[in-house]
């Protein structure tokens, strides 16, 4: 201990010296700091002049910074940490998906109508009645319109599933969408409607089939939802401790529609952005993505889309540098693909919505753009493909950062190529737990041993040396899971930590990350998968004054209790965005 003292007052003495002629403007002393800098770790203070740190060190170095205007903050042992970053949070425009009724606690079919019911009887003046929240384990299989009209027999209804991904709507949201036998799917097998023995819709719509529908049947308000959404969202996240946010396509019912309604609704969501940032009115760094989710798009015409918006979007509080490709649906519905055949299907291995050779085109065309990346990857099939690309890109652009998004199942022929050659990963720890049934699900479809070898990798990944980042993918998961430290639990346990009542580890052979391991998934190594590691993502010298102060350490709570914590006070860019009451 006493070496590792005298270590970090020779390093805080070079930070302090380069920069002891200005007074700081604000000081925080005798705090328990985790910088996150490997080659500093621990420090008692630090101190911010305008919006960036000019000394991370000891309290005694810190009174050396003391003016007659600096505000200096006593934290008596409370804990500062680095800014929590989140590299997929839909935070911009989502919130209309998560609107509405919310059925995700709903144990049976009863119960769900229930709620919708009680819903819809008190807001007698909403035209379309909106929810989210089920699964097909609780609602005994896949939902039907006839038992929605049960609860909402005379107005539009339409409730998300717990994964936004699918749609479960009443007769008259069929009627006002005018969806009828005639209505063709999109992608047959990936984007569709479940439909009867003769053709008709009955209810249920599969991988965005519905986002058309949607808009249809009145339910879509842009010009209201998309400012609300993003203040909503992104000032809850400032609450949760988050500064900084990777926002992997804005989420409207147009993202199908990749070269009109999607470009239309990114220019519109990022101009909004951009007057509140002119303003020093926006809570978090953004970086937002540009969507590909369409089996007809021109990769060569979204890319295009991509560099312009990165010339547009270009500075340290909003900015565009990546793309997102999603190809396909999920392994809850069937439609993710997948190396061998589905256990519940035995012919049946899922379809790609993208198909792999459009996927390649875009990694390598964004390459040789400066452009990286991110692939959802569901399916093993689907990480294959998406390694397939990200190493073909790395031949044109070595320093590429492009990565797999969820990487909810890997084949293990493709988890050494991941390891082999250092592949970025995110992942989300409520995809692979049991989290809206996803025990049952993945037991049912997939099952042993690749549960067991190729389901929620990310923690094997971190262990061999990759660069992981952790995050809640709001709105597929509730907008009350967002906080970085709830996934933090997630990733350092294998539970369902929305769930107080669940204790069970899924998978059951998983081995967790480690405290550390976790940590940095939300900070260091979040901001390098975004290229800004030399600006955020540790207390250092000369970076972003963006920090979180917190009632106690993360790394003393009991494992599955850091989001328990209380945040005290959220800073981006040197500027107070939350401080508790």
């Amino acid at each position: 201990m006493c070496n590792l003292n005298r270590i970090i007052i020779l390093l805080t003495l070079t930070s302090f010296t380069a920069l002891a002629n200005e007074a700081a403007d604000i000081i925080y002393t005798n705090a328990n700091v985790r910088t996150m800098n490997e080659t500093q770790p621990r420090a008692e203070a630090v101190a911010i002049k305008g919006n960036k740190i000019v000394m991370v060190g000891s309290a005694v170095n810190a009174k050396s910074l003391i003016g007659t205007d600096t505000q200096v903050i006593d934290l008596k042992g409370k804990t500062v940490l680095p800014g929590f970053i989140s590299t997929h949070d839909h935070l911009i425009a989502s919130r209309w998906t998560t609107s509405g009724v919310q059925i995700y606690d709903a144990t049976s079919k009863a119960e769900a109508l229930a709620k919708i019911k009680a819903y819809a009887e008190a807001n007698p003046d909403h035209k379309v009645i909106k929810g989210v929240g089920w699964d097909k384990n609780m609602l005994e299989g896949m939902p039907i319109a006839t038992d929605l009209d049960k609860a909402v027999p005379n107005r539009p209804a339409i409730i998300l599933d717990n994964t936004i991904h699918d749609a479960w709507l009443n007769s008259a949201a069929l009627e006002a969408g005018n969806v009828t036998k005639d209505t063709p799917d999109a992608v047959p097998g990936v984007t569709y409607w479940v439909r009867d023995d003769d053709g008709n819709p009955t209810g249920a719509a599969i991988e965005i089939q519905w986002f058309q529908s949607y808009i249809d049947i009145g339910a879509w308000d842009p010009d209201a939802m998309i400012p609300e959404s993003a203040d909503y969202l992104l000032n809850l996240a400032a609450r949760n401790g988050t500064t900084m946010v990777l926002v992997p396509g804005i989420v409207t019912p147009n993202i199908k529609d990749v070269h009109g309604g999607m470009e239309k609704d990114f220019v519109t969501a990022m101009d909004i952005l951009q007057e509140w940032a002119d303003a020093d009115k926006l809570p978090l760094r953004v970086q937002a993505q540009p969507f590909f989710k369409t089996p007809v798009g021109d990769p060569h015409r979204f890319v295009d889309f991509g560099a312009r918006m990165k010339q547009k979007y270009n500075s340290d509080i909003l900015r565009t540098r990546s793309l997102k490709i999603h190809p396909e649906g999920n392994t809850v519905a069937g439609t993710a693909p997948f190396v061998d055949p589905y256990k519940n299907q035995p012919t049946h291995r899922g379809k790609f919505n993208v198909q792999p050779e459009t996927t390649m085109a875009i990694v390598t065309k964004a390459a040789k753009a400066g452009l990286d990346v991110f692939i959802h990857t569901d399916g093993d099939r689907s990480s294959r493909a998406a390694v397939d690309a990200i190493l073909e890109a790395r031949k044109i652009n070595p320093d590429s950062r492009s990565a797999l998004h969820h990487a909810i199942w890997v084949h293990p022929d493709d988890q050494k190529r991941i390891i082999e050659n250092q592949i970025p990963v995110n992942s989300t720890p409520s995809f692979t737990n049991t989290f809206g049934g996803g025990k049952l699900d993945n037991e049912r479809m997939i099952g042993y041993p690749r549960i067991d070898t190729s389901l929620g990798r990310y923690a094997h990944f971190a262990r061999n040396g990759v660069k992981v980042s952790i995050s809640a993918d709001v709105p597929s998961t509730s907008p009350t899971m967002q906080a970085p430290l709830f996934v933090v639990d997630g990733a350092t346990t294998g539970i369902d930590i929305s769930n107080p009542n669940n204790t069970e580890v899924f998978p059951p052979n998983w081995q967790p990350m480690t405290i550390h391991q976790a940590m940095r998934a939300i900070t260091i190594d979040a901001a390098w998968m975004l290229a800004m590691e030399d600006k955020v993502g540790s207390l250092e010298v000369n970076k972003y004054a963006d920090l979180v102060i917190l009632e106690s350490d993360p790394y003393d709570a009991k494992p599955g209790t850091a989001h328990q914590i209380p945040l005290l006070m959220t800073v981006m860019n040197g500027r107070v965005t939350h401080e508790a009451q």
